[in-house]
């Protein structure tokens, strides 16, 4: 069991990933004149990240009481579920924007969109580029990916800080009398 580090990242991220699934589509349910609502919902959701993340980070460590389990190691078995997690809200995002939520969508990118006309900063071709960008699958995919992996890394940087483990420093094993 000690070695299924990819396993155990996967399960973590997708815990992660589902979780931040379930908290963006109520948040497609609020009224967008509730934002004290969604304030609180995103509040939520972050209380349960850094909670599951610490949770399933010192599950891992307590795996290794002889061995330790490093702060390297505790960052990278976040990013490692980062990367898991990515990926199953990256394909969430595509599916909702595409099918389940598609006209709210629609909306926000339109109005992220004005706001870049209004600033003319960019041209026309310059925005239908970035509308493609917005509504690319794979760029989606992976920009969902590389912001778990960093936003996991940056929770990271406090959470193994209480989730590492010192290797023991006396065997308490006895020795083998001859």
């Amino acid at each position: 069991m000690k070695n299924n580090f990819w396993n155990d990242a996967s399960r973590c991220g997708a815990v992660l990933g589902l979780a931040s699934i379930a908290f963006s589509a109520i948040g497609m349910f609020i009224p967008k004149n509730l934002i004290i609502l969604a304030l609180i919902l995103n509040g939520i959701n972050f209380a349960i990240t850094i909670f599951l993340l610490f949770y399933f980070t010192k599950r891992r460590a307590a795996q290794f009481p002889k061995e330790g389990y490093s702060y390297t190691q505790c960052m990278g078995y976040m990013v490692a579920s980062g990367l898991f997690a990515g990926i199953i809200t990256g394909a969430y995002q595509i599916v909702a924007s595409n099918l389940l939520f598609a006209e709210e969508y629609n909306e926000m990118y339109n109005a992220a969109i004005a706001v870049y006309a209004e600033m003319k900063v960019f041209t026309n071709d310059q925005l239908d580029l970035i509308r493609t960008m917005l509504t690319s699958p794979i760029l989606v995919l992976i920009s969902n990916i590389f912001s778990m992996c960093l936003t996991f890394g940056f929770y990271g940087l406090f959470i193994s800080i209480g989730t590492k483990r010192e290797a023991e420093i006396f065997d308490n094993t006895t020795i083998d009398q001859e």
